[in-house]
């Protein structure tokens, strides 16, 4: 069973874990195999949107946010999900002022998602 610390860890990233086990067919067991999964999969989409951010590649940062975006829609990761989606949004309008910062935010609750994964 999660614990309500980690309930409330998970909340603090944007995740709301009684609504997404709910999504999991009311299976805990379900939801924690597949937010494990979830990282296998996005620790590379992280690691590319990282290296064109730096590299100030907007067409790839625009791909590498939309791919991470759904991702973590998927999984209900709302703090890793909303700065991603500001990022697709905002390069897409041709905003190319905040896509640094909302990147920032992104990773940051990435790794404290990535960590709490661990004690899951």
């Amino acid at each position: 069973m999660i614990s309500e610390e980690i309930r409330a860890e998970l909340l603090s990233v944007g995740l709301n874990t009684d609504a997404m086990v709910e999504k999991f067919m009311d299976s805990e067991d379900m939801f924690r195999k597949y937010y494990g999964k979830f990282f296998t999969a996005a620790d590379e989409v992280v690691e590319r949107l990282a290296s064109a951010v730096s590299d100030g590649d907007l067409t790839q940062t625009e791909r590498s946010a939309h791919a991470l975006k759904g991702l973590a829609g998927n999984i209900g990761l709302n703090g890793v999900y909303d700065p991603a989606k500001k990022i697709v949004d905002d390069l897409r309008t041709g905003n190319t002022e905040e896509y640094r910062r909302d990147f920032e935010v992104c990773r940051k609750a990435y790794e404290t998602a990535r960590k709490i994964s661990e004690r899951i």
